[in-house]
């Protein structure tokens, strides 16, 4: 895979991982940029969106926040039953 198609492949990947996990793409950016990232919010939106390349490390870098982000995030467990008996417990869906 030639790197514009892998720029392109990272790309979308990481805009269904960060959709997936709520993250906006500003707290995204601001993330990265304060990792080091060198390009700006408008650079990352059009990388994202496939319409703009970015290098290998640049795109790491964005790789990185993202999961830095993602794993600051609780994940959602099955409840037991202890937790279903008080019923303030209950989450509305």
């Amino acid at each position: 895979m030639g790197d514009d198609a892998m720029a392109r492949e990272q790309a979308r990947l990481l805009r269904q991982a960060i959709y997936r996990a709520g993250i906006r793409r500003e707290q995204l950016w601001l993330h990265y940029f304060s990792l080091g990232g060198e390009a700006g919010e408008t650079e990352v939106d059009a990388y994202l969106h496939q319409s703009f390349s970015l290098p290998p490390f640049q795109r790491d870098l964005l790789a990185h926040a993202a999961n830095e982000l993602i794993a600051l995030i609780p994940p959602q467990q099955a409840p037991y039953v202890s937790d279903l008996v008080d019923g303030d417990n209950a989450e509305e869906d």
